[in-house]
């Protein structure tokens, strides 16, 4: 067994659907935001949400590119990036909504803000057979557990307590946190480093053929694929250093 397991999140321990498209979540988040002072439409305010989502990548970005400091001990360079790499982070992205309004909000109001967007999106979310099982036996054994999601922290936290699994991990890895999403090294790195991790003695858990196998590979770490429904379809045949598995259970076995 290995003494470290990165997993991914959603498509591999949890099952989600979210729909951002229905109009019922926009009128419903328009009217909570005019209970407190920022006048939006649902039309309105579902065009400022993907517009801040843009402008803050390309800020991200920009930002990134200029710092000379940027991730100098990875030895990756900073004009290197992709803007497919950058992540935005809602604890910024909500309260410009307010602020478009003239309003100001605390951290609290954000993350309220967030639960109740998540809430009105979400269509299915569970456990994939087997997921608290294994995290619970892993840990039981010794072994180190951490969660590498592109994800926004304000949804994901709530979800992963609500689920049972936020007490499981070492340490969780948002990429809202980091400002990149696999399969970024930038984001890959950020692991490593800090957990000073020996990537000979780590595995890469996930359901996404580019994000997690060849993010793990183009790192150093070999990788478990599982094929879900919720999974890319693959562009690129796997990894030789990539194990490919159809139940969670099988890690036990690896």
């Amino acid at each position: 067994m290995y003494q470290n397991y990165i997993f991914d999140l959603y498509g591999t321990l949890v099952d989600i659907r979210t729909n951002e498209q229905k109009h019922y979540l926009w009128e419903k988040m328009a009217l909570y935001m005019r209970l407190q002072g920022a006048d939006y439409t649902a039309k309105e305010l579902k065009k400022a949400y993907h517009t801040q989502i843009s402008a803050q990548r390309t800020r991200n970005l920009t930002a990134a590119q200029h710092n000379p400091t940027f991730n100098h001990d990875s030895g990756i360079q900073s004009t290197e990036l992709k803007p497919e790499e950058i992540e935005v982070s809602f604890e910024t992205l909500i309260p410009a909504l307010y602020q478009a309004k003239g309003v100001e909000i605390t951290e609290k109001q954000a993350a309220d803000w967030a639960v109740l967007f998540r809430a009105l999106s979400l269509e299915h979310l569970s456990l994939y057979e087997g997921a608290a099982a294994l995290l619970k036996h892993l840990r039981g054994k010794g072994r180190k557990i951490y969660l590498l999601s592109n994800a926004q922290r304000l949804f994901t936290e709530p979800e992963m307590r609500a689920l049972g699994i936020y007490d499981y991990f070492d340490k969780i890895y948002y990429s809202s946190d980091i400002g990149f999403v696999k399969p970024s090294p930038h984001f890959y790195q950020r692991l490593l480093q800090e957990q000073r991790m020996n990537p000979n003695d780590s595995v890469m858990v996930g359901n996404d053929d580019k994000a997690d196998a060849w993010g793990a590979h183009d790192n150093g770490l070999d990788s478990i694929y599982i094929y879900t429904k919720q999974s890319p379809k693959p562009e690129h045949p796997l990894p030789d250093n990539c194990r490919v598995i159809t139940d969670l259970s099988e890690i036990l076995k690896i």
